[in-house]
């Protein structure tokens, strides 16, 4: 179930997706009941603060996950997921400019660099965990590395 604000909007949140070498930075969700896609691989991100801009929101939760503050954020855009109880989503990238081994990770039980390719085999393995995990299964996910990939020309 999808959580709404005070208001009874959809929900409002931001993605990210920094990425090298053709390949995008996933992140193994946690196994929590209380949260959405509990153990399966998908992009960083969270809710915006009241008050927040996208854009700052972008920035705050990349580096609140991994402790990465990247030079610049693009955003690659803005679109209702109706398979999230039309959540407001806003799409962001960044270039990862450090080695995945320096990242700190802070949420969530693993994280890799993934090929688009990889990703669409709708599994991936985590090698901390030791075994191979399920990709959140909505278009949405491969739809927005798609254009990341037009975007960059990865």
């Amino acid at each position: 179930m999808i959580k709404t604000n005070n208001d009874c909007k959809p929900k409002e949140v931001v993605v990210i997706l920094p990425y090298v070498n053709n390949k995008v930075l996933l992140q193994l969700r946690d196994i929590k009941e209380d949260i959405s896609f509990p153990g399966c691989w998908g992009f960083f991100g969270g809710s915006i603060d009241d008050g927040e801009t996208p854009d700052d929101a972008s920035t705050r939760e990349l580096f609140e996950e991994i402790g990465y503050r990247p030079a610049i954020m693009h955003k690659l855009g803005f679109e209702r997921i109706p398979d999230l109880g039309n959540t407001a989503s806003h799409a962001y990238c960044c270039q990862l400019t450090i080695p995945i081994n320096e990242i700190k990770l802070k949420e969530g039980l693993d994280l890799g660099l993934f090929s688009l390719e990889e990703i669409m085999a709708k599994e991936l393995y985590s090698p901390k965990m030791g075994r191979s995990f399920p990709v959140i299964e909505i278009p949405y996910l491969a739809d927005t590395i798609k254009k990341l990939d037009l975007y960059f020309k990865l």
